[in-house]
């Protein structure tokens, strides 16, 4: 093999290998969400109400740093506490290291959220039957559906979940990914507890975020899991 023809394929594979690592980092940099940035936060109502009572709390969550495909992100959060018959709402808080493109939390102030995968977003690029995973365990995406948030109109993918101790839908946005409406029901001794959260400010300007509605229909059937040990009442 000659001189000409062992540098032509020198180039080609210094080319081909270029090539790979441009087409890597536009993956990656795609699939970073276009609304995160230093300071995103998201608040939402959380309203609960059992057998003669109601109260109101509020849930937020916000990027306290962001490097590369890592943020940080501080959760404040009430849960449900009960207790021979009595039901407390109790605060709880976390701060969880994530990668940015996997949704993975790779560092937490509590050690069963790591591996898991952040709830609060999930990826643009799903339609009816695309898997999700999130905290609360893979499964699919069940429906599409219309809901009025922050004074107006969002196009959302449902996600839901059923156990034998509660049940579980979130709406995700379909343009931004991020979840603006969660509804549980707890059945905690022989007492319901039925909660439902909506944002209700943020700085994210979700007129801004493009529409997404692709055609793409996985077939794959819904997996439920049962909920993670420890306290993960983060909805």
């Amino acid at each position: 093999m000659n001189r000409k023809r062992l540098l032509l394929i020198a180039v080609l594979l210094i080319t081909i290998s270029l090539t790979l690592v441009y087409l890597y980092t536009r993956v990656q940099e795609v699939a970073k969400p276009s609304w995160l940035r230093l300071g995103t936060y998201l608040t939402y109502e959380q309203l609960f109400a059992w057998t003669g009572h109601n109260q109101t709390e509020y849930m937020t969550w916000n990027i306290t740093k962001l490097t590369d495909n890592f943020a940080d992100l501080h959760v404040t959060s009430h849960g449900v506490n009960v207790t021979e018959g009595d039901v407390v709402i109790t605060l709880g808080e976390a701060n969880w290291t994530i990668n940015v493109v996997t949704r993975e939390i790779v560092n937490s102030s509590d050690p069963n959220y790591i591996g898991e995968r952040c709830p609060f977003w999930i990826e643009t690029s799903v339609a009816i039957g695309s898997t999700v995973d999130i905290l609360y365990g893979i499964n699919t995406i069940s429906k599409s559906e219309q809901i009025n948030v922050l004074g107006q109109q969002r196009d959302c993918w449902v996600v839901e979940y059923n156990w034998t101790t509660a049940i579980l839908k979130r709406w995700y946005d379909k343009s931004s990914g991020i979840v603006l409406k969660i509804h549980v029901i707890l059945y905690r001794q022989d007492i319901t507890i039925e909660i439902t959260e909506t944002v209700v400010s943020t700085n994210v300007d979700l007129r801004a975020q493009s529409s997404v509605d692709l055609t793409l229909h996985a077939q794959i059937p819904s997996l439920y899991f049962p909920f993670p040990t420890g306290y993960k009442e983060v909805w």
